[in-house]
C-alpha cells in the first residue's frame, strides 16, 4: 500500500500517479468512512480501494496533524479512450465518465470501494461558502486489486487587505481627497 499526497493549487492540477497492485494481499473491509463511493459492486474483479481525506492546505504537510474538511464535495471520474471512428472522429480522444460523487464525512474522510481497472481521478471541492479553492485534483491508477491512501489538501483562501474597509479611526486613514482645481 502506498500513501501519496497532492498539494492543490488556484488552478485546476493533476497529478497521474500509479498505485502498486496489491493481487497477493488480501483485500480487506474497511472502516475508513461512512461517505462511500462504490465502483462497480456486481463486478468480482474489482476489488480495489481507496481511502481518502480532504484537509485544508495551511495546516501543513502532515495528514495526522492537517485539519479535515468535512462537508467537501468528492467526485470520481473514469477517464476513457476512445478509439478512431468512435463518434465520428478519424482519431483517438479522451473523456471522463462521472462514476460516482460523495460528501466527505465529519472527519473529512471518503471511500472508494469496489475500484475495476482503469484509470480515475478524483476532484474535490470546498463545502458552500467555505474559505477554500475550488476543484483539486488527485489522480490514480487501479489494476482492480490494489488499496491506497489519498490526501487532498484544498489551498485555503487568503483575505486581500484591500478588502477590509477602511474608516476614519484606520491606521491607513480615510481615502485621500484630491486636490482642488485651480
Amino acid at each position: 500500500m502506498r500513501r501519496i499526497t497532492f498539494i492543490g493549487g488556484a488552478a485546476v492540477a493533476l497529478a497521474a500517479i500509479a498505485c502498486s497492485d496489491s493481487a497477493s494481499a488480501p483485500v480487506q473491509q474497511s472502516d475508513w468512512s461512512g461517505a462511500v463511493i462504490k465502483v462497480a459492486a456486481a463486478n468480482p474483479n474489482a476489488k480495489g480501494e481507496l481511502r481518502g481525506i480532504v484537509v485544508d492546505s495551511t495546516s501543513g504537510l502532515d495528514p495526522s496533524q492537517a485539519t479535515p474538511i468535512p462537508g467537501a464535495t468528492v467526485v470520481l471520474n473514469l477517464k476513457v479512450t476512445m478509439p478512431p471512428g468512435s463518434g465520428g472522429s478519424d482519431t483517438a480522444w479522451t473523456t471522463v465518465q462521472k462514476v460516482g460523487e460523495v460528501v466527505t464525512d465529519a472527519n473529512g474522510k471518503f471511500l472508494v470501494t469496489s475500484i475495476a481497472e482503469g484509470d480515475y481521478f478524483l476532484k474535490a471541492s470546498p463545502p458552500p461558502d467555505a474559505p477554500f479553492y475550488d476543484n483539486s485534483t488527485w489522480a490514480f491508477v487501479s489494476s482492480g486489486s490494489n488499496q491506497a491512501d489519498a490526501v487532498i489538501y484544498l489551498p485555503r483562501k487568503l483575505t486581500p487587505v484591500d478588502s477590509i474597509p477602511h474608516g476614519p479611526d484606520d491606521p491607513i486613514g480615510p481615502p485621500i481627497e484630491p486636490p482642488d482645481s485651480i
